[in-house]
């Protein structure tokens, strides 16, 4: 079944509904408690889009690994009685049979599912269940370099979104970094020996750093670093690519100070919704 474009309005819909659910988390989220929360989640977090991660630090801020009934089941672990289930969005398919039928009448295969929208479903943290001990949780991630491919077309989408601010883009060496931003070149490049979901991110950390007047802003190097790659994340979440990886632990170190982050959320939310707005992709079936 084909993508369908989104319209200039679904699209700003669709940025507006993920900027009131990352503002509505923002309180919880820029506390030492939601930070070493987001931190120490580690593998767990990356099974969740941006949208439902924030859903889950605001209505458990302690959660270190959060996981649906069936999965704690399956790891011998039980939810205790009386527990409350913390609220997701999950994708709800239904079967959708082919617009055409054969010449003999027969309809196209009856087991092809599509989106029908979402519904609110409950998952458990570890401390809501009892049962025979999971192993350790791992130290806090460091950045782990994305792999395999992107969603089709955003590359091509953001690369031209480079170009129409006056710079090129190119493929080459950028040292120990991911990406460079050369602005007195006016040239943004980035690693070639990278997979495509980590090229893609990093190209929009790169924007980023443009659109947020890096080049001119006079604010520390953190800052700018915090600013580019929350709005690389937020992107890549909108359009159905996860980052948690990669961005939670590279925003936390680059962030030391709390405040910094915080004091960056208008701006990293402005500038994201632009990039988004002026993306020309499929619409993505992403929870």
């Amino acid at each position: 079944m084909p993508y369908t474009k989104l319209t200039p309005e679904e699209r700003r819909e669709r940025a507006q509904a993920a900027h009131a659910e990352l503002t509505g988390a923002l309180e919880s989220l820029m506390t030492a408690d939601g930070w070493r929360a987001m931190i120490q989640a580690g593998a767990w977090m990356r099974r969740y889009t941006l949208a439902n991660l924030m859903m889950i630090i605001r209505q458990c801020p302690d959660a270190t690994d959060v996981r649906p009934l069936r999965e704690w089941n399956k790891t011998g672990r039980r939810v205790r009685k009386g527990e409350r289930g913390i609220r997701i969005w999950a994708p709800r398919m239904k079967r959708a049979e082919e617009e055409e039928t054969s010449g003999s009448g027969e309809s196209g295969d009856p087991a092809q599912r599509m989106l029908a929208g979402f519904l609110l479903v409950s998952v458990f943290d570890i401390a809501q269940t009892e049962g025979a001990p999971l192993a350790e949780p791992a130290d806090a991630p460091r950045p782990e370099r994305l792999t395999g491919e992107a969603v089709p077309g955003l590359w091509e989408a953001l690369a031209v979104q480079v170009r129409a601010l006056g710079f090129e883009v190119e493929r080459g060496d950028c040292g120990l970094a991911m990406g460079r931003t050369e602005f007195a070149a006016r040239t943004v490049r980035v690693r070639p020996d990278v997979d495509p979901a980590q090229a893609v991110k990093t190209l929009a950390h790169e924007l980023a750093h443009i659109l947020c007047d890096h080049e001119n802003r006079d604010v520390p190097r953190e800052l700018k670093e915090v600013e580019a790659e929350s709005v690389a994340c937020v992107v890549a979440a909108a359009c159905g690519m996860g980052t948690l990886a990669y961005s939670v632990p590279y925003v936390a170190g680059w962030a030391g100070d709390l405040e910094t982050v915080k004091d960056s959320a208008k701006r990293v939310l402005a500038v994201a919704n632009r990039v988004l707005t002026d993306l020309d992709l499929p619409a993505q079936q992403a929870a």
